[in-house]
């Protein structure tokens, strides 16, 4: 029988994995609201799939990145607003094997499990043809993005182990104001919208490591 862990922040949304997939007959091994947690779930408890709910903030996208890096043959579940969205290929990208909608009904949940414990992808048509776009080229192109500074780059490393910017600015010995600049000026040589497009870009293009 199929065992998976779930990740979420929200005791409500794990709570009501945890009743769609033991109604389709799949195992809930665990349960964690935290990155930490599910790592510490995943030594103790190796499960077949993780389920991945990206929550609402850029940090769950650094978690996923880090979870993946570490985990690189487990597959992940990602849950997001929307399945076919920006978010979703982002997710995508960190190394999600799947991302479903988080009001996909039950059944499709359990087939999406099922399908990726068995070493499938699922891939929404959404982010197919953006995909699709950039291998073939036809999405517009995009100029090479200037250099990073050491203390952009640095910046960005540390928002990819999931730090947040008071965090940083702890760790790197400079205000919360500082790190802010450091990050926007990144984001912008990077054309990212938000700090987890600005991290999977810089990964991509080498520019930082996981």
């Amino acid at each position: 029988m199929l065992s998976v862990l779930v990740a979420s922040p929200y005791p409500a949304m794990r709570a009501g994995l945890r009743v769609l997939l033991e109604e389709a007959n799949i195992i809930v091994a665990g349960e964690a609201d935290s990155l930490p947690a599910l790592l510490a779930l995943l030594e103790a408890t190796p499960p077949q799939l993780a389920v991945f709910d990206l929550a609402l903030d850029d940090e769950a996208l650094s978690s996923l990145w880090r979870l993946c890096a570490q985990y690189p043959t487990l597959p992940v579940l990602a849950l997001s607003e929307a399945a076919g969205g920006a978010r979703a290929l982002a997710a995508l990208q960190a190394g999600a094997r799947g991302c479903l909608s988080k009001t996909a009904a039950a059944a499709d949940l359990a087939e999406a499990a099922r399908r990726l414990a068995a070493g499938e992808s699922i891939l929404r048509r959404a982010s197919a043809t953006v995909l699709l776009q950039q291998l073939r080229g036809d999405s517009s192109p995009v100029p090479a993005p200037e250099r990073l500074t050491p203390r952009e780059a640095e910046v960005l490393q540390a928002v990819s182990a999931g730090l947040t910017n008071k965090a940083i600015a702890l760790r790197l010995g400079v205000s919360e104001h500082t790190v802010k600049f450091h990050l926007s000026a990144a984001m912008s040589k990077l054309g990212a919208a938000s700090r987890a497009e600005a991290v999977a870009l810089a990964i991509q293009r080498g520019l930082i490591s996981i």
